[in-house]
């Protein structure tokens, strides 16, 4: 394998890393996953949750990656992890639910996000390779925002139409989200 040649303190801070026993199965203490995501790209498992109606769930986002905006919730593939697991992992964390999904992704992209410049790396979480999956909710069910205001990271809400401020990032997604197009 090719690439970038190391200085000898990086080449120790590898033994390092590789000397710990780190175990990824249970996901990364975020310095270490930060990292990583500003060397390789990070798997991930997004889920398009429509009801009953045809309302499309869409949670906020407002942190140092994303700015302030609706994104389709999704989450980080752990290592030695079966998509099947991240689905419903995700959709526990992200929606306080399980969801039935149909096996097949409707969506595989490759997402890049410009170098960020506010970061300390540039280029973290700056590639991703989205798995998109269709999934339900338990009939009747209602996000649960208790705490939380529509600003805040992870607020719940369904949608008729794609929101203005949707994510820039998930334009990627622009031919499945077609039925919300206003």
């Amino acid at each position: 394998m090719s690439g970038m040649k190391l200085s000898e303190e990086q080449l120790e801070a590898v033994r390092l890393l590789r000397n710990a026993e780190l175990d990824a199965r249970n996901g990364l203490n975020e310095e270490l996953f930060l990292m990583i995501s500003a060397l390789t790209p990070i798997p991930n498992v997004d889920l398009l949750v429509v009801n009953e109606k045809n309302q499309l769930l869409l949670s906020r986002r407002n942190d140092p990656f994303f700015d302030k905006s609706w994104h389709i919730p999704g989450g980080c593939i752990r290592y030695g992890e079966e998509l099947e697991t991240r689905i419903q992992q995700t959709a526990m964390r992200e929606l306080g639910s399980r969801v039935e999904f149909d096996r097949e992704p409707i969506a595989v992209r490759n997402v890049l996000r410009k170098d960020n410049p506010d970061l300390l790396h540039p280029r973290e979480r700056g590639h991703h390779i989205a798995i998109l999956y269709r999934c339900r909710l338990p009939e009747n069910y209602e996000p649960d925002n208790t705490g939380r205001s529509e600003n805040d990271n992870g607020y719940l809400k369904w949608f008729d139409r794609l929101p203005q401020d949707l994510l820039e990032i998930q334009h990627i997604y622009d031919d499945v989200l077609t039925p919300w197009r206003g």
